[in-house]
């Protein structure tokens, strides 16, 4: 597989196209588009930050992209497709969709731009409790990491909260990440030059390398 060499701007249009004519008709007629500014495109930057996520933090993750295709089944939103495109990169071994209560690195392109970080797709209680165990056992440890990202600034929190979850005794710093039911660490950005030069997986696993010690302390729960 050849390397990524950028999105181009083809790309952003063809996802605002998507977004404004999400019909079956629409997408036949564009099915060659598709391939060529955003389905190839993907599969290489997923190849690419693979390859840089190795070489800059020593983690071999596999990936997983997602469909056009959206799942109407259970949704009032009966648009068949989806006008934006992620890939996550994942432990190794994972199979299936198992991946989506475990800590993954991600990245989603949109019309207006893309967001990157690292968190969770959804989580058990059962994980969530483990990991408030955790967080008890040496508040001190987690709290270091959580100061680190602070420090660094790129990086927002986001999640739903548990409404009776009592954080009282610890730190303030940690409290909001003991009280989630999910979450991750995100960057929101527009659409920027660096989407469209092959520098992209670089510069993305050159930020995901002040994420590593708090992926490795999620990584390290495990619960059936």
């Amino acid at each position: 597989m050849k390397g990524f060499k950028g999105f181009t701007p083809q790309t952003i249009d063809f996802l605002w196209e998507i977004r404004m004519n999400n019909n079956r008709e629409w997408m036949d007629q564009n099915r060659d588009r598709y391939k060529e500014f955003l389905k190839e495109p993907f599969d290489r930057l997923a190849f690419s930050l693979s390859e840089e996520l190795k070489e800059q933090t020593g983690e071999d993750l596999d990936w997983a992209i997602s469909r056009i295709n959206r799942d109407i089944r259970y949704s009032k939103d009966k648009s068949p497709y989806r006008s934006c495109r992620w890939v996550v990169f994942k432990e190794p071994m994972v199979v299936g969709t198992t991946w989506k209560t475990r800590p993954v690195f991600y990245f989603e392109l949109t019309p207006e731009g893309y967001t990157h970080g690292m968190g969770f797709y959804e989580t058990k209680p059962a994980y969530m409790k483990a990991f408030r165990k955790k967080v008890e056992a040496n508040a001190s440890s987690f709290s270091n990491i959580v100061n680190d990202l602070k420090q660094k600034g790129s990086f927002a929190l986001i999640g739903d909260d548990y409404k009776k979850v009592d954080a009282n005794g610890l730190v303030e710093e940690i409290r909001p990440w003991y009280i989630k039911k999910n979450f991750a660490v995100v960057e929101t950005k527009g659409v920027e030059d660096i989407l469209f030069t092959g520098e992209l997986p670089k510069m993305l696993a050159k930020e995901w390398i002040g994420l590593i010690p708090l992926y490795q302390y999620l990584s390290e729960i495990k619960v059936d």
